[in-house]
């Protein structure tokens, strides 16, 4: 962990709040990350299918590049590299031969990880000699009655100076991931969740967000539940939700219980935190909706499919949470490989629509990444004068862009300008240009993405329903969006008047 360093004279908080930020929360932010874990898992899916001699060259420079980056032994967060790499080529239907790629590919994530983390822990380690340094020359300052403000004034340029490139490698980090992960979608028809947690971007996987989900419940809700499931009377609906949230904490809690089960149990407690939770939320950019929306779609099917919805066989709490969890994911994929090949049947060149895919994987609203002139807006690291030029080489983020793709994809915001995800986006853009009135189809796009934002899972209903025995979640799904479509209906209705 990331350790502050311990001086006399020099405040470290105050020292963040005059350089702007710290340095040191940032380090560790992509300290937390495990590359190890990530490189493992790579390897397991190289192994595990007939690579050519090209694939062969990649991962052989992947591992190079780790192998001089990464100074542990083992990774600190082992993932199950064969359940994995099963359920890859099962659940998800991965094909085998593209299980040497995706090996490359995380391989290649583990590698440019280490490396941050390397230049990363090499700038705030140097960062704390200096401020050390200094600290010592205000103590002989301040014993012969001088004046220290210069030096403390020197402590906030170095901190600052540091702040800045430790933020530039965590940027350059997040974009190359990002990159990849889209590659892994679009190009491989694989969602890697197993290493949400391990990634070190910032953002906590379904396993951390279930350990804090845990907590939490045993914090403000575990004591309602018990007083409930133990007072008199019949066992009610809500008594019956309270005993299975208490079962799932005492899994999720016990050390011997099986790593799956622990997962899933956790998760399980923060689809109802989540479903619970107040105040503003950000949208998932590709597939719509919000945290507290997919919980409670998630848990409204939880309790359906344990049930045995429609007539079908009921499943067991972890075998539905898993269900969802692939859906999920088969959806992401889909999502990623309809929204690249609708933007290059307008245009855009592969490599600048996967360009603009990860940015909006990222995190970035689509009504951010265009607008109606040949212009991205100003979040972006260069301007309307980089793309004058033919290839915008000055926007690291979009390098992979040529002035015909920023125009295309500038035609196209002319009528997705409003959209909030890639998926719906495509869509609406697509029913106009064929026909349907554009009142109607904005109209259906808003009441679609209020209600519904489930288009990742409609997409994923025709994988599901081949998925095994899992196949009656089919059914269960085409209902599930049926509040999206309602929606949609809604929306639809009241924007036709528009074209009236």
């Amino acid at each position: 962990m990331t350790e502050y360093p311990s001086l006399k004279h020099i405040s470290i908080g105050a020292l963040i709040g005059e350089a702007g930020g710290d340095p040191w929360q940032v380090d560790q932010t992509l300290q937390s990350g495990d590359p190890g874990a990530i490189n493992d898992l790579g390897r397991a899916f190289y192994s595990a299918g007939a690579c050519t001699a090209e694939t062969y060259s990649e991962f052989a420079q992947a591992q190079q590049r780790f192998q001089a980056s990464w100074n542990r032994e083992n990774g600190e967060h082992p993932i199950n590299d064969s359940a994995e790499v099963q359920r890859a080529t099962t659940r998800l239907m991965v094909q085998r031969d593209q299980l040497p790629a995706i090996g490359v590919d995380l391989s290649n994530i583990a590698a440019t990880l280490a490396e941050t983390q390397r230049f990363s822990g090499m700038q705030v380690e140097n960062l704390n000699t200096q401020l050390h340094y200094i600290d010592a020359l205000i103590d002989q300052a301040l014993a012969h009655d001088q004046d220290t403000s210069a030096l403390e004034d020197n402590a906030i340029t170095v901190t600052s100076g540091v702040l800045h490139q430790v933020e530039a490698l965590r940027d350059d980090y997040g974009t190359k991931l990002n990159a990849t992960l889209t590659d892994l979608r679009a190009e491989h028809g694989y969602d890697p969740a197993p290493i949400e947690d391990v990634d070190g971007d910032g953002e906590p996987g379904a396993e951390q967000r279930g350990r804090e989900s845990t907590d939490y419940y045993d914090a403000n809700q575990r004591a309602k539940d018990e007083a409930l499931v133990n007072s008199d009377g019949p066992m009610t609906p809500e008594k019956a939700d309270a005993a299975a949230r208490l079962r799932d904490f005492a899994t999720a809690t016990n050390p011997s219980a099986d790593a799956d089960a622990r997962r899933l149990a956790g998760e399980r407690l923060d689809d109802f935190r989540m479903a619970h939770f107040t105040g503003p939320l950000p949208t998932d950019p590709m597939v719509g909706g919000d945290a507290r929306s997919r919980a409670r779609t998630r848990l409204e099917w939880q309790q359906k499919l344990e049930q045995g919805a429609f007539g079908t066989n009921p499943l067991t709490p972890d075998q539905v949470t898993q269900l969802l969890d692939d859906s999920e994911q088969h959806g992401r994929v889909l999502v990623t490989q309809r929204a690249l090949d609708m933007l290059q049947r307008e245009g855009v060149s592969k490599e600048g629509a996967e360009a603009l895919i990860s940015k909006a994987s990222s995190g970035i609203p689509w009504n951010e990444l265009v607008q109606q002139n040949t212009d991205l807006m100003s979040g972006f690291s260069a301007g309307v004068g980089g793309y004058a030029k033919g290839l915008p080489v000055n926007a690291h983020d979009f390098d992979r862009m040529s002035l015909s793709d920023v125009k295309a994809i500038s035609e196209f915001g002319k009528y997705t300008g409003r959209a909030a995800t890639i998926f719906d986006a495509v869509l609406t853009y697509e029913d106009i240009k064929h026909g349907k009135p554009a009142g109607q189809a904005i109209g259906e796009f808003a009441g679609g993405t209020a209600l519904g934002g489930l288009g990742a899972w409609g997409t994923a209903i025709a994988v599901s329903s081949v998925a095994g025995p899992e196949a009656t979640f089919a059914a269960a799904l085409v209902a599930g969006i049926a509040t999206g479509e309602l929606g949609k209906w809604i929306g639809g209705a009241t924007g036709g008047l528009f074209d009236k």
